[in-house]
């Protein structure tokens, strides 16, 4: 349930493209943080800052032997989640109730480490008092920070990344190749004109185009893109006409923002239509998405048909619904039937679809508003007013009428029909056969009037206007096509996570989207899609939590942090929406808890029972999830109170599920502060009962565990025993992973009363094999413990001194007096008391430090070791990558061994990565013997605790 962060590990990013020479920056780099522990690299956006940030931290690793971390705030807008982004970066996940800067200033105390804060500016007064509670209180630590202007402390040294140096146009250029700006150039070009080098024909024009983009990497990039169309004569032209349109009445602008801005503007312009509309959607989204998100948030609703007395098959297949018997006549089409004079709501639906016993030939274009007596409300705002009859440019030139909407009982002309009452939508002239309704773009508050309504698509040249009419709609299958056209120019960046790919857009490029989306008051609105999507998606984890799936959701949940956030914050500021915010908090339950981000989930929690304190459901389920996560971080009286308003709060509604969950918390506190006879009664009850309809079945396996474990510490061993083996067949059932490593670990802490040490160390082995899958390092650490007095019992003193080593690693992450639990610092102690008898002082010293320096992968590898194995730094055992990645393997190698954490068999894996058999089992068997395990389930371990 979290954890630390072991030594030599880094989350370095993967680098997707070739490193432009910086080398006097890295340089300077690294001499001021030798002799500077807060060193700020300060900057305009699309300079680079990241990028070096991220190199400039690869070569310094070696000198922090307890890593590198990246803390990515780009994403974060709540000050308050500043030292919780940063301890979940590090892997630290404190269980006290202490302000949580002072608790991470206390983990880190004793470390060597380089912490990276990337993006500072918009978070600078919190960054800044967390950097200054580090410096004052782990001596260990150095931080890099980037960000568009200085943190303001007077330990900080700044470093200002400049753009790139570009040779004079007009002198010699015989050594072009030697500019960082040009061989940027070349080197993004040639990714999208295979073959593309500097030459004496181009490097004028070349070193021309690169001047006037002042040299700015994130501006060259984007120009680059274009030489797949345009050769860098043409580029230039055309972007000095649009620098021009874009600076011109900006005097007060810094000239190099004018040029990025100049930049992004032109690559913005150059998109389809589509893509203009996906980028400005996609912008909602911080840190990586992958495509089924980008749909949900860019895709408008398909058009759907309304419930009345007959409907008839529309263009597509979808019956359009006829509700009246007077006809009109519109466009070049069939009469339609008004609804009547009331207006159609948009609201968040989806698109209604309008009278009409056959499909009509539409225009292009979106449909238009025209007043009326009555207003429509738009997707989230108010009506959307466009120009009336006058005519918009076709397709070929000739101008045709758009389609019109009449909300009011006037009537108005049709494109080639006569006038008709109602209101209705018609369809104006035009080549194609479209339906007869269109999504509005999202609405503006009040366009002047005879002016069109802005359009994220942005303006158009001539060449768009050859194309077509534009469209602010976008299909489920158009944003595909969106999303790879915006990988092609560099505006999003494709990269590998869990459940495959996933994109992420620049924070320049975010910044711009932004804009544009704003412009017509969509923001809201795509927020809300996002937030919705979150929470199905969440809801959906949590349907399946009790199931094979949860290592892969897990994965998913922690990839999408970022979004999490996003979606809580977007509920929790917007009004109207604090319910779903609750409901959202609510059913991260079960991530919350099991993977040991209980800090952040109180907060989240407080404040949406804050702002909810009607009685309802979403509320009862707050408030025992409170509970729950106030009694991990050892607030036992806190979580009491709100476990107990949620069971009556729930009985007040006839909640029977959440009353069952409620008293499920309510037993836990009681054994954890070591009231075990009433945690026993409680449990007894609780499990005779049986399940309530409804309840969550990891809580009812929970229920099991903490009977068991009551039981255990009361020395009713057997007793124990026979409710673990009834937990653990319900969990096999269901192929559940978290619920089973407790019940197995109480099974191996039931075979230490009985002094059975050969059952308890098998059972103990599998409970840390699924804690690593769910990464559950809580778990681990308790189960490291528990292995560990084990290895004591049965004579195994060094392995003891390591394993001692490594739990007292991961406490120190978690909390270094083991929750000040007598049991457990008892066990520990007896552990270390015969180790030290048996090996000496010294002896065990030295295996504890080793214990200590191992990776949690490698930690976790040794521990899953079976009797006779040869042990991580033993002497016929293969040698880890100090920096505890996959150094060791190979490419190919470390792809195999994530479907082997996956579950697939050697066929799978062979079938996905189309080879042979032989070849994948080749692979899996040089992966057992490069990291010295003896079966697959250790490499998932491995795997998992690499996460």
């Amino acid at each position: 349930m979290g954890g630390s962060a072991p030594r030599r590990e880094h989350s370095l990013p993967a680098e997707t493209t070739s490193f432009v020479d910086r080398r006097g920056e890295l340089t300077e780099g690294r001499e001021l943080l030798a002799r500077a522990r807060l060193v700020t690299l300060t900057g305009p956006g699309g300079v680079g800052k990241t990028r070096l940030a991220a190199r400039l931290a690869a070569r310094v690793r070696r000198a922090f032997p307890d890593g590198v971390r990246i803390v990515h705030l780009s994403g974060l807008h709540d000050p308050d989640l500043v030292p919780l982004a940063v301890a979940d970066a590090l892997g630290l996940h404190d269980h006290s109730s202490r302000p949580q800067p002072d608790a991470l200033v206390e983990q880190v105390r004793e470390r060597r480490l380089l912490l990276v804060l990337d993006n500072c500016e918009h978070l600078a007064a919190a960054c800044a008092r967390l950097a200054a509670a580090l410096l004052r209180g782990a001596e260990g630590v150095r931080i890099l920070a980037t960000s568009r202007h200085r943190l303001g402390l007077t330990e900080e040294h700044l470093m200002e990344v400049r753009p790139l140096p570009v040779p004079d146009p007009d002198g010699d250029l015989s050594a072009a190749e030697g500019y960082p700006a040009l061989t940027l150039f070349a080197d993004r070009a040639a990714a999208v004109v295979p073959g593309f080098r500097l030459t004496p024909a181009n490097r004028a024009a070349v070193a021309r185009l690169c001047r006037r983009l002042d040299g700015l990497p994130l501006a060259i990039e984007l120009a680059a893109v274009r030489m797949r169309v345009l050769d860098a004569e043409q580029l230039l032209a055309r972007l000095d006409d649009r620098y021009r349109v874009l600076t011109t009445g900006s005097p007060a602008a810094q000239p190099r923002h004018q040029t990025l801005r100049a930049a992004v503007a032109w690559s913005h312009d150059l998109c389809t239509g589509p893509e203009r509309l996906a980028w400005a959607r996609l912008s909602v989204l911080a840190g990586t998405f992958d495509a089924g998100t980008a749909e949900t948030v860019c895709a408008d609703a398909p058009p759907v048909t309304p419930p009345g007395p007959e409907s008839l098959p529309g263009p597509d297949g979808p019956p359009e619904w006829s509700p009246g018997p007077e006809p009109l006549p519109c466009s070049d089409g069939p009469a339609v039937s008004p609804p009547g004079p009331e207006p159609l709501p948009c609201s968040d639906g989806p698109p209604v679809w309008l009278p009409g016993p056959e499909p009509l030939p539409c225009s292009d274009g979106p449909p238009v508003w025209l007043p009326g007596p009555e207003s429509l409300p738009g997707s989230d705002g108010p009506p959307v007013w466009l120009p009336g009859p006058e005519p918009l440019p076709g397709p070929d030139g000739p101008s045709v009428s758009p389609p019109v909407w009449s909300p009011g009982p006037e009537s108005l002309p049709c494109s080639d029909g006569p006038p008709g009452p109602g209101p209705v939508l018609v369809a104006g002239a035009g080549t194609g056969v479209g339906p007869l309704f269109r999504p509005l773009v999202p609405p503006v508050a009040e366009p002047p009037s005879g002016h069109p309504a802005p359009s994220v698509s942005g303006p158009r040249d001539a060449e768009d206007r050859r194309a077509g009419p534009r469209r602010d709609f976008l299909r489920a299958d158009d944003v595909l096509d969106a999303l790879a056209g915006l990988v092609d120019k560099s505006v999003l960046e494709r990269e590998t996570g869990p459940g495959g790919v996933r994109y992420r857009m620049l924070d320049t490029l975010r910044e711009y989207g932004l804009e544009q989306l704003r412009r017509v008051a969509g923001e809201e609105a795509a927020r809300r899609r996002q937030r919705d999507h979150v929470l199905r998606r969440v809801e959906a984890y949590e349907r399946a939590w009790f199931g094979p799936g949860q290592p892969e959701a897990v994965a998913r949940l922690r990839a999408d942090r970022d979004a999490l956030r996003a979606a809580l914050d977007f509920s929790l500021t917007t009004p109207g929406e604090a319910l779903a915010g609750l409901r959202l908090a609510g059913t991260l339950w079960f991530y919350w808890h099991a993977c040991g981000a209980s800090r952040e989930g109180l907060h989240w929690l407080d404040r949406a029972l804050a702002a909810c304190p009607e009685p309802t459901r979403e509320r009862a389920r707050g408030l025992w999830v409170a509970g729950l996560l106030a009694a991990a971080t050892q607030d036992l009286p806190r979580g009491r109170r709100h476990a107990a308003d949620a069971l009556a709060l729930a009985r007040a509604l006839g909640d029977a599920p959440e009353a069952a969950h409620a008293e499920y918390v309510i037993g836990v506190i009681r054994l954890f502060g070591d009231d075990l006879p009433g945690a026993l009664t409680h449990f007894e009850a609780t499990v005779a009962r049986g399940p309530v309809p409804g309840q969550h079945l990891s809580l009812v396996g929970l229920d099991q565990v903490e009977l068991a474990c009551a039981l255990g510490f009361l020395g009713e061993a057997d007793r124990a025993v026979d409710v673990c083996e009834r937990a653990l067949r319900l969990c096999e059932r269901h192929g559940e992973q978290w619920v089973r490593s407790y019940v197995t670990r109480m099974l191996a802490l039931a075979h230490t009363v009985r002094g059975d040490w050969a059952r308890a160390e098998r059972h103990a082995r599998e409970a840390l094999r699924l804690k690593a899958a769910v990464h559950d390092v809580i778990g681990m650490a308790l189960t490291l413990d528990l292995l560990a007095s084990v290895a004591a019992e049965r004579g195994a003193h060094e392995r003891t001194a390591v394993l001692l080593g490594g739990a007292d690693r991961l406490w120190s992450g978690i909390h270094a007096g083991r929750w000040g639990s007598r049991a457990l610092n008892s066990a520990r102690g007896r552990s270390e008391e015969l180790a030290c008898r048996a090996l000496g002082q010294e002896a065990f010293d030295r295996a504890h430090r080793h214990g200590g320096g191992l990776t949690l992968a490698d930690l976790t590898g040794h521990a899953l070791q079976e009797p006779g194995r040869p042990r991580p730094g033993g002497p016929d055992a293969p040698q880890p990558a100090q920096d505890g990645r996959a150094a060791r393997l190979t490419r190919r190698e470390d792809e195999v061994a994530r479907l082997v954490a996956e579950g697939l068999a050697n066929q799978q894996i062979a079938d996905r990565l189309v080879i042979a058999r032989r070849t994948a089992e080749g692979h899996v068997e040089r992966i057992l013997g490069k990291l010295g395990f003896s079966n697959r389930s250790q490499i998932a371990a491995w795997v998992a605790a690499r996460r």
